[in-house]
C-alpha cells in the first residue's frame, strides 16, 4: 500500500480492505504461475543450498533479497485493477469477466508507456538478417512480476467460451427463402425491399465463400457493378459464376488491397448468389451510388452485422425454432441471439457443408487462406478489376468448387 499510494491502509475502510485482498490474490497468482511440483523442487533445492553452505561455513551464494524501492515499478497497480474488474458480471457469466477481457488493461498500460519520452528514445533493436527490425520494449508491464501474475491469473480463472453454432446450407437457404417471400409480397414497401436485398446479398456472399461476418461487408459497390456480367455463362473451364471484389485494409498487409473472387451463380444449397447480387447492383444504379460499399443504407453508409441479425437472421431463426422446422434443426432451448452470429456461424456452417459434400480439405484450406494467397498478387485500388479477374484464372476452379458445394 505504501508503494502504491504512499500511505498505510486504513483499517475498516472498504476500499482499502478490498485492495488488501486483491494484493494477496495478486501475490498468490504470481506464486502459482508455476506447477506445484516445480515450486516444491525449487524450495527443496533452496533449502539444500542453504544447508550445504552453512555446513562449510560459507556465505550463502544467493542474490540479496533487499526491500523494493518505494513506488510501483512492477505493475502491481494494473494487476489490482485487473483483479477488481474480473469479479464483475461478464457476458458469458454473471459471476466474473473472462481473463481475455481484463488482460486488456495490461495492453493499454503498455501502449501508454510506448508513447512516453523514455520509451520512444530507446535506440536498442533486434535486427534480422533480412533487415526486419524488432524494438525492445520495457516498462512495468513487462516485469517478471507482471508476467508471472498474468500467467497465474489465467491458469486460475475458468474460461467459459460461447462458440457460435454453425448455420448449415439448408438453414441459410431457408432464411433467404423467407426473406424472398417477404420481398415478393405485394404489401412490402420499397424501403423494406431495399433492406431485404442488401441483407440477402450480404448473407449469400458471406456464407457461399465462407467469410467472417466483417469480411462480407468489404464487397466494393463500384467493382461489383463493373464486373456483374463476368461469368454469366458457363464455359469449358468453369460453371456460371459471379465476380465479387473485396476492398479494404487487410491485417498483415501494407495499404489497401483488392481481392477478387468467383462465386458459383447458385450454391449446392440452392442459394442464388447471382440473382441476389444483381438486385444489389440494380439498387446502386437506380440510386447512382459511387465509391461506397456494396451493402449500404440509402445514405451510402455500411450496414452492420447487428442490423442484419436483428432485422432478419435472428427473428427468422427463432420462428424456425418455434415451429420445429427441419425436425428441430434449430433446437428448442438454445438462445438463438447468443449462439448464432454472422461473425462465425456462416463460415463454420459453410465449412461443415462443404466437408459433408466431399470437398477436399486442400480446397477448403485454400479458400480460407485467401487473404494470405491474395496478398502475393493483391492489387492497389487503382488497378483494373477485370485485369485482376483474368490474373486469377488458375485459382477460379477451386473457388467455384467450394462455393458451388455449400
Amino acid at each position: 500500500m505504501i508503494n502504491l499510494h504512499g500511505r498505510l491502509p486504513v483499517r475498516g475502510q472498504f476500499i482499502d480492505e478490498q485492495e488488501l485482498i486483491f494484493l494477496k490474490r495478486a501475490n498468490l497468482d504470481m506464486f502459482w504461475s508455476r506447477e506445484s511440483g516445480t515450486v516444491k523442487g525449487i524450495v527443496y533445492d533452496l533449502k539444500d543450498i542453504i544447508k550445504r553452505s552453512s555446513w562449510r561455513g560459507r556465505s550463502i551464494p544467493l542474490s540479496l533479497m533487499s526491500p523494493w524501492e518505494i513506488g510501483d515499478a512492477v505493475g502491481m497497480g494494473i494487476a489490482l485493477l485487473m483483479l477488481e474488474k474480473s469479479i464483475e458480471s461478464g457476458r458469458n457469466s454473471a459471476n466474473y469477466k473472462q481473463f481475455d477481457t481484463v488482460r486488456k488493461f495490461r495492453s493499454t498500460a503498455s501502449n501508454v508507456y510506448s508513447s512516453t519520452a523514455e520509451a520512444s528514445k530507446d535506440p536498442r533493436v533486434l535486427k534480422s538478417l533480412k533487415g526486419a527490425v524488432l524494438h525492445t520494449h520495457g516498462g512495468s508491464m513487462q516485469s517478471i512480476f507482471m508476467e508471472r501474475f498474468a500467467l497465474g491469473m489465467k491458469i486460475r480463472m475458468p474460461q467459459e467460451k460461447v462458440r457460435n453454432l454453425p448455420l448449415l446450407g439448408n438453414v441459410v437457404s431457408h432464411v433467404l427463402k423467407v426473406m424472398e417471400a417477404e420481398w415478393l409480397a405485394p404489401g412490402t414497401s420499397r424501403k423494406r425491399k431495399r433492406e431485404i436485398s442488401m441483407c440477402a446479398g450480404y448473407l449469400a456472399v458471406t456464407y457461399v465463400y465462407g467469410l467472417r461476418g466483417n469480411e462480407g461487408f468489404w464487397v466494393d459497390g463500384d467493382r461489383l457493378r463493373g464486373g456483374i456480367d463476368l461469368g454469366r455463362n458457363a464455359t469449358e473451364d468453369s460453371l456460371p459464376h459471379v465476380v465479387v471484389s473485396l476492398l479494404g485494409r487487410f491485417k498483415g498487409e501494407d495499404g489497401d488491397r483488392m481481392h477478387v473472387f468467383a462465386l458459383a451463380a447458385e450454391s449446392g444449397s440452392g442459394i442464388k448468389t447471382r440473382v441476389l447480387l444483381e438486385r444489389v447492383v440494380e439498387i446502386h444504379e437506380k440510386e447512382r451510388k459511387e465509391e461506397c460499399p456494396a451493402f449500404c443504407d440509402e445514405e451510402g453508409f455500411l450496414l452492420t452485422e447487428k442490423f442484419v441479425e436483428e432485422e432478419f437472421l435472428h427473428p427468422i431463426l427463432e420462428s424456425m425454432q418455434a415451429s420445429g422446422w427441419g425436425n428441430g434443426t434449430v433446437p428448442k432451448g438454445l438462445v438463438v441471439r447468443s449462439l448464432y452470429r454472422c461473425f462465425r456461424s456462416l463460415r463454420r456452417g459453410a465449412n461443415i457443408t462443404a466437408t459433408n459434400n466431399g470437398v477436399k480439405e486442400t480446397t477448403i484450406n485454400f479458400v480460407h487462406r485467401w487473404d494470405k494467397y491474395e496478398t502475393k498478387r493483391g492489387r492497389q485500388p487503382g488497378f483494373d478489376m477485370i485485369q485482376h479477374y483474368a490474373d486469377g484464372i488458375n485459382t477460379r476452379p477451386l473457388q467455384i468448387c467450394y462455393s458451388s458445394s455449400v
